[in-house]
């Protein structure tokens, strides 16, 4: 008995830890398998998820010799009053059958097929309904003994653990992507009304000022004055319009990110040399944090780097979009506290992503990577 409670707790802290690390599900559910094989010294183990009253999925699988019949993805159909399966839904506790011969339907012809007829099955309870069952076959009740399916209940507890972990964590993540978008939306907003509010009535003073200016004598006092003005109007449009264009370019929403990522490259100070460009759209929050990285990282470079020339690299072609900006400055750039290259990291935390500065003597790569698979 002590070697026996010794292996199940040693299952127990392996798969703890998994769930621990937020390892994800798929690897969780076949580790749990193996696990759930060794504790009960059988060669077929698997965790099912139910998809409705009478058909469940396979999500892990453990077989010696490979997963025969029963692969991941595999869906069944099972009866409810007949099956391990069944039953564990049913009654929401551990259950077993101890034969198939007499039975029908799909389940029993796989379990004869496969040559077992012993199956026991433990419920994964979340918020104490039936998600799914970790189960568990074998040839005959020597080699899988009445009570071997309670024995699975910490591995189910850990399962059930690890769904909701991922829950939380995939409720968390939305959470901070539609704060982005809301602030994203803001920036939008105020970039149009900058453009038919108060840019409009600018380029509308301008035009008075230059038909004012037309009007009058050039020599004039008067002309003078209408021409400082107008010159103020025209400076006083541009800062308008560059600060519309900081808060979102239009460009970005109309166009996609290739040709904003162009047209900021082509507003730099530096030479920049487009080495790739994104192939298709994307949502508008990743389009919006990735060009915002290169904007940021441009300015940098023009700003503090003291470089010669950049190099920018956006490329979507597998289950991310990554997008790098390198400079042949001096170095020194890093995350800071409320600095503009913190505000990408913390965007590109909020989608899943990762954000990378390396600086050194020589230049600066910056770097962002944003999952877009799916």
């Amino acid at each position: 008995m002590g070697l026996e409670v010794f292996d199940e707790q040693s299952v127990l802290l392996r798969v703890a830890t998994l769930v621990a690390r937020e390892t994800r599900l798929d690897h969780v559910f076949e580790q749990v398998s193996v696990e759930a094989a060794n504790l009960l010294g059988i060669d077929a183990t698997g965790v099912m998820h139910y998809l409705d009253d009478g058909r469940a999925v396979v999500v892990g699988v453990y077989r010696v010799g490979g997963a025969r019949m029963l692969p991941v993805n595999a869906e069944l159909d099972f009866d409810r009053a007949e099956s391990a399966l069944g039953r564990a839904s049913t009654t929401k506790a551990p259950a077993r059958v101890s034969s198939y011969d007499r039975s029908r339907g799909e389940l029993p012809a796989v379990m004869r097929s496969m040559g077992m007829n012993v199956s026991i099955a433990t419920p994964i309870l979340i918020d104490g309904e039936p998600w799914g069952a970790i189960v568990g076959t074998a040839p005959d009740e020597e080699a899988l003994p009445p009570g071997h399916e309670q024995r699975l209940v910490g591995l189910a507890e850990l399962i059930a653990q690890a769904i909701v972990n991922d829950a939380q964590r995939a409720e968390l993540a939305a959470s901070r992507t539609r704060l982005l978008e809301a602030g994203d939306e803001t920036r939008r907003r105020l970039e149009r009304l900058l453009h038919e509010g108060a840019q409009q009535h600018v380029v509308a003073l301008a035009l008075k000022l230059r038909v004012g200016i037309g009007r009058t004598d050039p020599a004039s006092a008067e002309a003078e004055v209408l021409r400082d003005a107008l010159a103020d109007a025209m400076e006083a449009s541009a800062e308008l319009s560059e600060l519309a264009r900081g808060l979102h370019p239009a460009v970005l929403s109309e166009r996609g990110l290739a040709a904003a990522l162009q047209a900021v490259a082509a507003r730099s100070e530096l030479p920049v040399n487009l080495r790739a460009l994104p192939g298709k759209r994307h949502s508008a929050v990743i389009e919006t944090t990735a060009y915002l990285m290169a904007a940021e990282a441009l300015a940098n470079a023009a700003v503090h780097a003291r470089a010669n020339e950049c190099w920018l690299h956006a490329d979507d072609r597998g289950e991310v979009l990554v997008v790098e900006v390198r400079d042949d400055g001096i170095g020194g750039a890093a995350v800071r506290p409320g600095g503009g290259l913190e505000s990408i990291a913390d965007r590109a935390a909020a989608l899943g992503g990762t954000f990378l500065v390396e600086s050194r003597a020589g230049g600066t790569a910056v770097r962002i990577e944003i999952p877009i698979a799916g």
